[in-house]
């Protein structure tokens, strides 16, 4: 199931303590013969591990995700879209003449898309032969899957346009809108309110193994992933009609594959699954759709309390760089990140908040596109750290990286980064005060 959220870290290295002396500070009235120093330090160890999340709910998300896309190190990710279709209205009369012109399958993006949108794209279209039900618990995930006929209604190349409002129309058998057309116009009971959605079940958009080589999201809505039959009723004038076969968006959803040959998480299993980052090429990982986030522990925080009577953390961020060579054009770096609380058992608590205490912080993208090395994301953690230090035991806290729910259910954003001994190496860099009497 899709956890309430999801977390993943890797292992840095231990704290060696770089320090700037102010020799004049002092703390006070409160303390006699006493003295401060101020010291920053960004060598404090970080422990990074990858975290899979068992089953992303994809059901009711109003999107339908279809395509593959190769990942440089993660390996390959694609996505079916089942489109179960509600009951349409029908109103022409039994005793007019009505004759079939066609019937469109008709998508149309909403903007995102990961992967080489300049080649062609080939998607083949199947008739489900199983009725799409939801779960006891009221959803479908992204391993949910149901049975359809293994031969194509029709197989369909373009060349993707994601940035533009253009509808893709895809032409569905004569002889399928056909056998649809009499049934409503004879009032057959097959169709009927009751028992439509046990006649026809949907379609399902699958992508060709060879010939895709992007992952796109298209809208749904009543009239958006909508199945359209056209006919006329014949009479002395043009009188040209149509069918709008909505999709289901409750029952609607996408499943996703990942194909792992060839990447360092080809050994590990399915579920249940943690991988330390020194496994992983010194790297971390976030990867919606899949559901990959990281979890990030500092073990040796406490260690700087043992530099003095009395220690105060000042200031606290965490960068995080992205690898370099795992975004581009054409699989750019999210927007937002977040960063979630998390107890000894992993259960969430709270996220990090902004300076003000009252909405979540979004780790804020600092972009370099001279020397890509230079980019990375930033969260302030001082709150975090200032209540983290002197905790032991069970009340110890991680914080988990991650999406929102929106992004790990409805795209394919993802982001590598390195872990404390990769190349561009994940930091937290702490100012923090120390007393010492004397």
């Amino acid at each position: 199931m899709y956890k309430p959220l999801f977390f993943v870290c890797l292992a840095l290295l231990s704290s060696v303590l770089l320090s700037c002396y102010n020799d004049k500070n002092t703390f006070g009235d409160k303390w006699v013969n006493s003295e401060l120093r101020n010291i920053s330090m960004d060598t404090s160890t970080i422990i990074t591990t990858a975290v899979l999340i068992d089953s992303l709910e994809t059901s009711g998300k109003h999107v339908v995700l279809a395509g593959k896309y190769t990942h440089p190190v993660w390996g390959n990710v694609s996505a079916t879209g089942y489109i179960p279709y509600l009951r349409p209205s029908y109103s022409t009369e039994s005793n007019e003449t009505v004759q079939f012109d066609s019937l469109m399958l008709v998508l149309s993006c909403n903007k995102t898309f990961v992967g080489d949108t300049t080649l062609q794209q080939k998607y083949a279209i199947h008739l489900l032969t199983e009725k799409i039900v939801l779960n006891e618990n009221g959803y479908l995930y992204n391993n949910s899957s149901f049975a359809y006929d293994p031969d194509p209604l029709a197989v369909y190349s373009f060349l993707p346009r994601p940035n533009t409002s253009e509808k893709i129309e895809i032409r569905l058998p004569d002889n399928l809108g056909k056998d649809l057309l009499n049934r409503f116009h004879n009032h057959d009971e097959v169709v009927a309110e009751n028992h439509f959605e046990d006649y026809f079940k949907g379609l399902v958009i699958v992508p060709d193994e060879q010939q895709c080589h992007s992952l796109l999201g298209f809208q749904v809505k009543d009239s958006l992933s909508a199945m359209i039959l056209y006919y006329h009723i014949e009479s002395a004038y043009e009188n040209h009609q149509k069918i709008v076969f909505s999709p289901n968006k409750e029952t609607q959803f996408n499943k996703l594959k990942h194909d792992r040959k060839n990447t360092p998480m080809e050994p590990y299993p399915w579920t249940d699954l943690e991988i330390p980052s020194a496994k992983l090429g010194n790297k971390g990982i976030l990867f919606s759709g899949i559901g990959w986030y990281t979890r990030l522990e500092f073990p040796y925080l406490n260690n700087i309390m043992e530099q003095g009577e009395y220690v105060h953390i000042e200031q606290a961020i965490l960068k995080i760089y992205p690898e370099v060579g795992t975004y581009s054009d054409y699989n750019v770096l999210p927007d937002s990140i977040f960063l979630y609380i998390a107890d000894e058992n992993n259960v969430v608590t709270d996220a990090v908040k902004d300076y003000l205490g009252d909405e979540e912080q979004s780790g804020k993208l600092i972009k370099d596109d001279l020397f890509f090395g230079n980019t990375y994301y930033y969260f302030d953690v001082s709150q975090f750290m200032q209540k983290e230090l002197g905790a032991a035991g069970k009340n110890k806290h991680n914080l988990q990286l991650v999406f929102n729910s929106d992004d790990y259910t409805k795209t394919l954003k993802n982001m590598t980064f390195s872990d404390s001994n990769g190349q561009f190496p994940i930091t937290l860099q702490l100012n923090y005060k120390i007393y010492e009497s004397y």
